[in-house]
Formats: C-alpha cells, sequence, structure tokens
C-alpha cells in the first residue's frame, strides 16, 4: 500500500510541475483539486483494506456466520495451525479448505472477538477440510475412505480371518481372495469422510440395507416366504403393514428389506480347537422305582479333544468343513441312570370295569362330586410328589398338551368310542398334540400349576363330552 501511495505522490507532483509551466492560473487551481481527490479516495481504498486486514469483522464459511475475529492476520494465523493439528491428528496431509470464507462488518455488535485456540477449534470443527484418502473401490465404487494406504490394506487383511472362530487356534488361511473387484486408489475427499480401522471393518461385515419385492406363487404362506429370506413372520408383516389376515394371493407382492454384503470374501483354512466330547447314558433298570420314575446312579463328565478342520467359507456361510486331524484329550465317562420297572398295582378295589388302568400312584385327596363353591368337583385328585411320573391310563391319541387356564399344565387323550381322559396340573408335560400313546406311557410330571393347592393330579374321565366318576372305569 505505500508503494502504491508514494508513486500516486510522485505522479502528482510531476503534474503540478507541468501546469505551473504551462497552464493558466484558472487551469491549475481545477487541476489540483481533482488531484486532490483522487489522492482522498485511494487513502480511503488503502484504509479499507487495512480495516479488513487488522479490524473487527464476523467470519462465514459458505454463508454460514462462524464467529467474530480480530482480523483477517488473525484468520490466515488460525487457519494455518488448525491445518497443522488436524494432520498430527489424523495422520494424514490436510491440503486445505473447501470452504468458502466470507467477511462481514462487525457494525456496532459489542461482541469481542474469539481468541486465537478458541478460533482454531471452531475452523477445525465447522469447516470442510480436504486431504488426500486412501479409498476401499468395489467394483469401481469407492464405498468408504483411511487415512493411509497401509490402514487400508490392513481392513483387507483383517477380513480374511474376520468370520473364523476367535478362540481357534494354528489358524492358517490357504486361500482367500474376494469375488468382487476389490482396490485401494488414492483420492482427495474430506476428513470428516474419514474412518477408522474398526469402523471401516464394521461397515464391510455388516453390509447395507437393499429393498427388493416377492411375488406371492401358489403354495407359499407368510411361513415359508419368510425362512426362504431368512426373516421371521413378525418382520415379514412389519415390512408389509397393508397386510390384513395370514393368508395370501398368488400374485400379492410383498416388500422385501435384505442386507447385502458389500464384499465376499470366500476363504479356505485349517484351523485347530478344543471341543467338548458329552458322556453317553447308560440305563439300568431298578425294580424299586416306579415305572417312569430316573435317578442318576454315577454322574457323567464331558471328555474334551483336539480337532483340526479344513473350512471354506463364504462370510459367514459355512460352503464346506472336514476333519483334517483329532486327537483326545480326555476320555468322557458315561452317566449310569436307573430306571423304575415297579409297575402301579392293577386294582385297588374301587369296583371300576377296568377300562382304563391309574395314572398315577397316590392317594385319593378329593373324589368326584365334591361340593366346590357353587360346582362340583369334575374329577378326582391323586396326591403326588412334584416330578412323579403321570402315566397315560389307556392307550389313545393326544388331542391337546398345553396350558388351559385353571387346569394349568393339561394333557386330554381320546381312547376312542367316545371315551377321553384329562391329565391337569401338571409340572412338565411330554407329549404333544397329535401323538399316539400308549397304556402306562408317560405323559408328564405331577405339579402345581394352574388353580392348585399343592402338588397332585387331577383326573377327569368323560364319555361322550359329558364329566363321569373315574373310579368307574378304574382297576
Amino acid at each position: 500500500m505505500n508503494r502504491k501511495l508514494r508513486v500516486l505522490k510522485l505522479w502528482l507532483l510531476k503534474l503540478r510541475f507541468m501546469l505551473l509551466r504551462f497552464w493558466t492560473p484558472g487551469i491549475r487551481r481545477k487541476t489540483l483539486r481533482i488531484g486532490a481527490v483522487i489522492l482522498g479516495v485511494c487513502i480511503i481504498g488503502g484504509s479499507s483494506f487495512s480495516f479488513i486486514q487488522n479490524r473487527p469483522a464476523f467470519l462465514l464459511a459458505d454463508g454460514q456466520q462462524l464467529a467474530l475475529v480480530a482480523g483477517k492476520s488473525q484468520v490466515n494465523k488460525a487457519l494455518e495451525m488448525a491445518r497443522e493439528e488436524l494432520t498430527a491428528e489424523l495422520g494424514a496431509v490436510i491440503l486445505g479448505t473447501s470452504s468458502e470464507l466470507s467477511w462481514r462488518s462487525k457494525g456496532k455488535s459489542t461482541v469481542q472477538p474469539l481468541k486465537d485456540e478458541e478460533l482454531v477449534s471452531i475452523l477445525k470443527e465447522r469447516l470442510a477440510w480436504v486431504t488426500n484418502t486412501w479409498a476401499i473401490q468395489i467394483d469401481e465404487e469407492p464405498v468408504l475412505s483411511l487415512a493411509s494406504e497401509g490402514e487400508a490394506q490392513e481392513v483387507l487383511e483383517s477380513l480374511q480371518t474376520f468370520y473364523f472362530p476367535q478362540d481357534s487356534t494354528q489358524l492358517k488361511i490357504e486361500k482367500s481372495e474376494f469375488q468382487e473387484e476389490v482396490k485401494i486408489v488414492l483420492v482427495q475427499g474430506l476428513t470428516q469422510q474419514l474412518k477408522t480401522k474398526n469402523e471401516a471393518i464394521e461397515i464391510l461385515t455388516k453390509g447395507r440395507e437393499k429393498k427388493a419385492e416377492h411375488l406371492v406363487k401358489k403354495g407359499e404362506s407368510l411361513w415359508t416366504i419368510a425362512r426362504d429370506h431368512d426373516l421371521t413372520v413378525a418382520e415379514l408383516r412389519e415390512m408389509n403393514s397393508s397386510l390384513k389376515g395370514t393368508y395370501l394371493q398368488p400374485g400379492d407382492l410383498l416388500s422385501l428389506k435384505k442386507i447385502e454384503p458389500l464384499v465376499t470374501v470366500v476363504s479356505t483354512a485349517t484351523f485347530t480347537v478344543e471341543e467338548k466330547v458329552p458322556y453317553k447314558i447308560v440305563y439300568e433298570s431298578d425294580a424299586s422305582l416306579w415305572h417312569g420314575q430316573e435317578r442318576v446312579k454315577e454322574a457323567g463328565t464331558n471328555g474334551v479333544r483336539k480337532v483340526t478342520y479344513r473350512i471354506t467359507l463364504a462370510n459367514d456361510l459355512e460352503l464346506g468343513r472336514q476333519i483334517v486331524a483329532k486327537k483326545t484329550l480326555r476320555e468322557s465317562k458315561p452317566q449310569v441312570v436307573r430306571q423304575g420297572a415297579k409297575m402301579i398295582v392293577a386294582s385297588r378295589g374301587g369296583g371300576g370295569n377296568g377300562a382304563l388302568s391309574w395314572p398315577a400312584r397316590g392317594k385319593i385327596t378329593c373324589a368326584y362330586g365334591t361340593k366346590r363353591g357353587k360346582g362340583i368337583h369334575t374329577g378326582i385328585d391323586i396326591d403326588g410328589n412334584r416330578g412323579d411320573p403321570v402315566f397315560a391310563a389307556g392307550k389313545g391319541t393326544v388331542i391337546s398338551a398345553g396350558w388351559k387356564g385353571s387346569y394349568g399344565n393339561c394333557v386330554d387323550i381320546d381312547h376312542g368310542q367316545g371315551l377321553s381322559t384329562r391329565y391337569a396340573h401338571l409340572n412338565e408335560i411330554d407329549v404333544s398334540a397329535g401323538q399316539n400313546v400308549s397304556a402306562q406311557s408317560v405323559v408328564g410330571k405331577v405339579g402345581s400349576t394352574g388353580h392348585s393347592t399343592g402338588s397332585h393330579l387331577h383326573f377327569e374321565v368323560r364319555v361322550n363330552g359329558q364329566y363321569t366318576n373315574p373310579l368307574r372305569y378304574l382297576d
């Protein structure tokens, strides 16, 4: 600026000399006044430049106000400090910022300019900083960027072992390749786009959501479609909120959301693991126990073996596995279990016709027809300890097996010719609906589920749907 003023003054002196020499006094006075105006404009322009350089003003980035600064010189200094700090923090050379900086006059604002360290912090956070990044490119599409080529290479190497068991020892990769075309390329990008090594591995292994559609075919159901696309029925319904009911029509169009892997790693490797060898169970007949009862005579212990596998994976999908070598480290010991062989006495002198056998071995604690509140007892209660076996009173087919209100865990058996039996308040159920059972086969365990005051079996007999006294049919 000072150089420009010196040149201007020199030019005016020359002009004055010429006027004094050749022009009339009137012309000289007018010309000198014009020269004074030109000099004043130049001085104001110089003062304006000095104001931007050294006076407070509002700093804007891409049109957004950032802060009141002491002047342009403070901003230039803070920009350089922010660039150096980011280079040290990220391990990548910061080339500059792509944000467009501009100024706005402070006006009458009473806000104080930021201190240098505060301005540096804001510039680091708010500006778009440009750097050279190393992008992992899949099928010509840049997917993510890292600060260095070494980090990008480590990410790809980590993917080779990511899907193998983490507790394996002596892992040896025999072959590993990507199905897609994967490259590491140098590109310019923003620091905000940089990923850490762990973030990059998570993105590449988690995949991305892809929307798809499924055209319903004849014979398909929500369950089969969900199964074929590795979904639950609830998830499928959530994706198709307009669905009403459970029935589908051929031609219906369902929306699907699939997680599509960004990259597929096909790897073959050998690895060694220690595995548990389950013990076997050996049964011994014991006439002192009731049929259906069991007692452990000798506890079993699992064995341990070391196995070397060769396994081929496509990401986490196992394509093949074979045992290369195995070695027993500890033999398993079988568990010896005593099984009851004593049968329930056929008759208790009840005077029944013997069509059914007794379902439990305890005494009757509440008879059929006993008054209970506003009703009568519709069966008989047979005393028992929790876990005692409950037997089918005769051959038949299980009608239902599950929870049934005040009956608790309950089993109903159809014996044919209109005769059915019910076993209620069970602690466990050992049969399922539709299963055929033989007389004296175990259907469950004595318990106290539902509306019950203690462990017992509630046993009912129905003929053509009508309650009847069980003692008429028991031995």
